[in-house]
């Protein structure tokens, strides 16, 4: 084990931050809650709906007695959960006067959610009041959040972690972390629930053994997550049942090679209070046998810590690595480009791995004519969410030439103009000869005699909807006079938010009605 025997024979929390060849992720537990939210612990929630039972000051008591002569499968705490969740869910449903919930949640109790977890995650809500005493440290953390934590872990259900890592993206529950493609930088893991989500809350025996019989997915999913990053764990006793039987699913994965690497890697913070300074001591735990090497910290002022992990900061913002991360990666697997990842043709041969670049920041500021490699997807779902990050000056320089040619001069061009501050004739030329009888064509005009009774777009959208194809169909069945621009951008706007990449997911003739129907929007907003 590595010896503590540095300046003066002390290690100090800087030495520790200072061996991460990484910034770390944080696994935050319910003492955070306490300290910075005035928060309740597991003991006193329970005991407050148990007394909200019977009004007897031994309520909780008699529920934890009850429990002692019961079989605990995971631990006395969640018996007694519910317990109480039993007795109080029937009670709820008879007196009225222990209701105090919205109505939204009401809507969910209809549908079975439990009025025990609607009513807790409520109570957690209401009692969370930021602990002006800590406001500094809370300050501080939310500072450094940015750059300096690669992201957060937690079996809190509150919301303070949101509230304090501001763009991060945030997974509830066992379930959402297995099936979603997480990036590993950038993203909050509610493992227990949140509040928001009153049902993902785990607190009953029941709830507890369903989050066992899923502990192995979810080690799967962790294990990069505590294999390449330093794990600070804050607000846990070390002897808790919830850290414990994570900490046995990930390391129960691993040999003794891969354990004994987690000693850098590993470091607990222990609270003490009225405490001047910090204190670094080697720390080892059991874990089946398999002894668990970390280093412990103690303090009585986390923002001791905080300053130290201001010192291991990422070159850029973690918001800005995830969202890269998760572009690439979504390309990677769907070969779709977006909005913010644009890639060209790089079939050449003769290109060399040393010769690409990925580059991240502002597209202007690398080189416009990288807008060639724009594809008419792009440009027609522009047209109506205009999430595009540039003018469209750069995009009428750069991207129509190759464009127009690629689309036989059929292509949205009078929204561009528009906002255009200088002078494209060649664009303008092109846009005057797409007219309305121009975008329609001949099989079109004579299909109209199927339009039946319809005599808007709105009313063909209403009735027909559920076939878009046939709706899309009928629209352009219309004449000018019947078309209603704001109805149409009302519809296709509603069309790329159900999907944004719809032209890339779509068949051939359905992405030929879309565009169609958007070289109509951009005529009779912009052309006419």
């Amino acid at each position: 084990m590595e010896s503590l025997a540095r300046l003066g024979g002390i290690m100090t929390i800087e030495d520790v931050i200072n061996k991460f060849n990484t910034t770390p992720f944080l696994f935050i537990g319910s003492g955070m809650s306490r300290r910075y939210l005035n928060l309740p612990d597991w003991k006193e929630l329970l005991k407050h709906f148990a007394e909200s039972i019977s009004n007897d000051e031994f309520a909780y008591d008699s529920y934890e007695n009850k429990a002692k002569t019961m079989e605990c499968k995971l631990g006395m705490m969640p018996k007694v959960a519910e317990l109480i969740q039993q007795d109080f869910d029937k009670k709820w449903f008879l007196d009225q006067q222990i209701r105090t919930i919205d109505k939204d949640l009401i809507e969910e109790i209809h549908k079975g959610l439990s009025p025990f977890k609607a009513e807790l995650a409520e109570y957690i809500k209401r009692q969370s009041i930021v602990n002006m005493d800590y406001q500094d440290e809370i300050d501080k953390l939310s500072e450094i959040s940015g750059k300096n934590i690669a992201g957060v872990i937690t079996t809190n259900y509150d919301l303070f972690l949101e509230n304090c890592f501001k763009g991060f993206t945030k997974y509830v529950g066992q379930s959402q972390l297995i099936f979603s493609a997480i990036q590993g930088i950038a993203e909050i893991y509610k493992i227990h629930g949140s509040v928001e989500a009153p049902e993902s809350i785990v607190i009953n025996e029941e709830d507890y053994i369903v989050f066992e019989r899923k502990s192995t997915y979810l080690a799967a999913k962790l294990m990069t997550i505590f294999m390449e990053y330093p794990i600070i764990f804050m607000g846990y006793s070390i002897s808790d049942s919830n850290i414990q039987s994570i900490i046995k699913s990930i390391v129960n994965c691993l040999d003794a090679n891969q354990v004994n690497l987690l000693e850098d890697r590993f470091v607990f913070v222990e609270y003490k209070s009225g405490m001047v300074g910090a204190k670094v001591t080697p720390y080892t735990i059991m874990i089946d046998s398999k002894p668990l090497a970390m280093k412990k910290v103690t303090l009585g002022n986390f923002i001791l810590l905080y300053n130290a992990l201001e010192n291991k900061k990422a070159k850029l913002p973690v918001v800005i690595l995830r969202r890269f991360k998760k572009e690439l990666y979504e390309y990677t697997i769907t070969n779709t480009p977006t909005a913010s990842l644009r890639v060209a043709s790089i079939d050449d041969e003769r290109i060399r791995d040393d010769d690409l670049v990925l580059a991240i920041g502002k597209a202007s500021a690398f080189g416009l004519k990288g807008l060639s490699g724009l594809d008419a997807n792009e440009w027609y779902r522009n047209i109506i969410l205009d999430d595009l990050e540039f003018t469209a000056d750069e995009l009428l320089e750069y991207a129509f030439p190759k464009l127009i040619r690629q689309n036989s001069g059929k292509l949205p061009l009078n929204k561009y103009l528009a906002e255009a501050t200088k002078d494209f004739p060649k664009c303008r030329e092109t846009a005057q000869k797409q007219d309305f009888d121009s975008i329609i064509s001949k099989t079109i005009k004579s299909n109209r005699k199927y339009l039946g009774g319809y005599q808007s777009v709105k009313q063909i959208w209403e009735q027909e909807k559920a076939s878009t194809s046939k709706a899309l169909r009928l629209i352009a069945y219309l004449e000018e006079k019947q078309m209603d621009v704001r109805e149409l951008e009302d519809i296709l706007k509603e069309i790329f938010e159900g999907d944004v990449n719809v032209l890339q997911n779509v068949g051939a003739n359905e992405r030929s009605d879309i565009r169609r129907l958007i070289r109509i929007y951009d005529y009779l907003k912009w052309g006419k």
